[in-house]
């Protein structure tokens, strides 16, 4: 089944794609001519309410807003809603013309095709001192697919904090200088660029590859050596930080940029990435990937790996959030240190920090405190953090200056003050910097003024402490689009109700618009929107409140249902239902097996049936893709029963139905012609 199910409570705005933004009420029984359904009650303006039958439900889509307050409701047969679906038809086709145009260009881009020295790649290997994971091996046999092409590489690794990125990077670096090609990689900080360069030298050592890095630690003339000997091919590997951008480099032989966590890289400098790097293989590697960059890595602008295995021993982060007190510093901070462990205070306010290193003082003596952020001269931070890691001190009070490039196995407590004004992934990264080891590893989220946080906060507090599994990264990225909206997508500022969507929704019309262009349909709000057959068949289907009688569990089945794409589901949410909540009821199974119904005539090409007491009707959108000989076998055999339109009706009688011998009787015939024997 589907995990992405966007669920729907009473009292929240959704979108009925048809009649615009309403508040949804809860569920409704309804008997209309004897018939029993169930239908979603949804407020408009004025109070008017329009009852949408569960058959229906996949009209229905969230509609993300920060206040509820002050949402404006459509008014039921107001014109205001087609005009906004014509704005947001142009912006949805808009970004799928460019999709298909960033598509064709890419293609059309010639790129180098790296050839793999297969026993100088196995001795690199046999040097990795650790078993690779299923994920890394998935990784890098993509990268090398990639790399062989002509076609230059645009490749998005999602990975969560230690889930061992760089290695797999390493070996993309690898390949790349065994070809004689230059690489660079890209880091947001000097930090980061240290410990790469470092683990660089050491993974490469046994090979005459020469490896450099250039940062703000770098002097004039080590500089100017490094620019002469990347222009004359020497070094085969420049590891740097933004300096890479504002340095007019002349490569010999350039083949790869790594650029490494690109969330920290702004707009001007992402411009200027691709400005500078033109038809050369890409890799991204990223632990929280921004909601646009992931965008375009679902969408298929990117190609995507994601890493979710985590490496053996590795014990996930306890988290918590607590208002915070001088107990629970002392006792956070104490019981790290007696167990020869390290710790990092953050603390993200530099004009006041020495203030705070005094009271941390005063409050746990036992500790032995240093500060670090980014205003302090080069050569002192660099000192301080070298001496961090050589366990010199034991509590390193700092600024997000930590957030990336820092891989101490020591330190396995960070205590974080005034949590609620970070960001989702800038949380997730400095939670990151502790777990490095095998030992159990503490977070603390300290709030000032719990009782006067952000609604907004709370919810980001609560997403990331909830988030203790190892693949959370890449979750948080996807649950920080859907709270956030579409946004901004591709670089495009998209307005209006377009960045109130959901991402699956956005998703599902972008995918359909795709297929309109390539297909040249009518480029219309109606095409996008995506149909299923229409299935009336006369009798009740729902599921009954005694069988599930918790509205909310209830509708999250109805989508559940409605979601099922291919009869293996069919099995499969039957057993889930039998194994919940006991034997099916028979309004829950003639509300599956229509669902089993629609799936078959999808696939054959019949937009809708419908059947009444004594006859019925089956409208085909075509016969090109049902059984032809099944299906003149069933009409040639009652010539009186069967009857063919020409504009693809077929028309039929049948007396004495009883309620499930209807929808069987059509499964039967739908059945018949749904495979092609030729």
């Amino acid at each position: 089944m589907k995990k992405n199910i966007e669920k729907i409570y009473i009292d929240q705005p959704i979108i009925h794609v048809k009649y615009g933004i309403g508040i949804y009420k809860g569920l409704i029984n309804l008997k209309i001519s004897g018939i029993i359904s169930e239908y979603l009650i949804i407020l408009y303006e004025n109070n008017d309410k329009l009852y949408v039958p569960i058959s229906s439900i996949h009209l229905i889509q969230n509609y993300i807003c920060k206040n509820i307050k002050n949402i404006s409701l459509n008014k039921l047969g107001n014109k205001k809603w087609n005009k906004t679906t014509k704005n947001l038809t142009k912006q949805i086709y808009d970004t799928a013309a460019l999709i298909l145009k960033t598509q064709a260009v890419r293609s059309s881009k010639k790129g180098f095709s790296f050839i793999i020295n297969k026993n100088l790649y196995k001795k690199f290997c046999l040097n990795f001192p650790f078993k690779f994971t299923l994920d890394q091996k998935k990784s890098i046999k993509s990268i090398f697919q990639d790399m062989q092409r002509n076609i230059p590489m645009d490749r998005l690794i999602c990975g969560d904090v230690g889930f061992g990125k760089t290695e797999v990077a390493m070996h993309a670096a690898f390949l790349a200088s065994s070809n004689n090609k230059q690489v660079v990689i890209l880091v947001p900080t000097t930090l980061l660029a240290e410990q790469h360069y470092k683990n660089f030298l050491n993974r490469f050592k046994q090979f005459s590859i020469k490896i450099d890095m250039i940062s703000s630690f770098r002097n004039q003339n080590k500089r100017l050596k490094i620019f002469k000997n990347i222009k004359n091919g020497k070094i085969k590997i420049l590891i740097g930080t933004h300096a890479l951008l504002y340095n007019n480099f002349k490569w010999k032989n350039l083949g790869l940029l790594i650029v490494d966590e690109e969330h920290r890289f702004g707009v001007y400098h992402k411009e200027k990435i691709k400005s500078y790097f033109k038809n050369i293989d890409v890799l991204t590697l990223t632990a929280t990937p921004i909601p646009r960059t992931l965008n375009m890595a679902l969408l298929g602008i990117r190609d995507l790996s994601i890493i979710s295995t985590p490496p053996r021993k590795k014990i996930s982060i306890k988290t918590f959030i607590k208002k915070y007190n001088n107990k629970t510093v002392r006792n956070a901070i104490l019981k790290e240190i007696n167990r020869n462990g390290q710790v990092f205070y953050i603390y993200n306010k530099i004009e006041t920090i020495k203030k705070k290193l005094k009271k941390l003082i005063h409050l746990v003596p036992e500790a032995n405190f240093y500060i670090a952020h980014g205003k302090m001269k080069k050569k002192k931070l660099k000192k301080i953090i070298k001496n961090f890691y050589n366990y010199k001190f034991n509590v390193l009070l700092c600024t997000t200056i930590i957030e990336t490039g820092i891989d101490i196995p020591r330190a396995n407590t960070i205590l974080i003050e005034n949590a609620d004004f970070f960001g989702l992934s800038q949380l997730h990264q400095l939670r990151g910097r502790v777990g490095r080891s095998s030992k159990q590893a503490y977070a603390w989220f300290l709030l000032s003024k719990k009782d006067r946080i952000t609604k907004y906060a709370k919810k980001r507090l609560n997403v990331i402490s909830l988030k203790k599994n190892f693949d959370s990264g890449l979750s948080l990225a996807k649950k920080d689009l859907e709270v956030r909206g579409m946004g901004d997508i591709l670089g495009n500022n998209q307005s209006g109700y377009l960045k109130n969507i959901s991402f699956n929704f956005y998703q599902k019309l972008l995918n359909k618009a795709i297929i309109n262009l390539k297909k040249r349909k009518k480029l219309s709000f109606k095409n996008l929107i995506l149909k299923k057959p229409s299935i009336k068949l006369k009798i009740s289907a729902l599921i009954p409140a005694n069988y599930i009688n918790d509205v909310n569990i209830r509708l999250f089945f109805y989508q559940k249902i409605n979601e099922i794409s291919t009869l293996k589901k069919i099995k499969k949410i039957k057993k889930t239902l039998f194994n919940k909540f006991g034997k099916l009821p028979k309004f829950t199974k003639n509300l599956i097996l229509i669902e089993e119904i629609k799936i078959k005539c999808k696939k054959i090409g019949i937009q809708s049936i419908k059947l009444n007491k004594k006859n019925g009707q089956i409208k085909f959108l075509t016969f090109k893709k049902i059984n032809l000989e099944k299906f003149f076998l069933i009409i040639t055999k009652k010539f009186d029963f069967w009857k063919l339109k020409k504009n693809k009706i077929l028309i039929f009688q049948k007396k004495n139905f009883n309620n499930l011998n209807k929808a069987k009787w059509i499964l039967k015939i739908v059945s018949q012609i749904y495979k092609k024997t030729y």
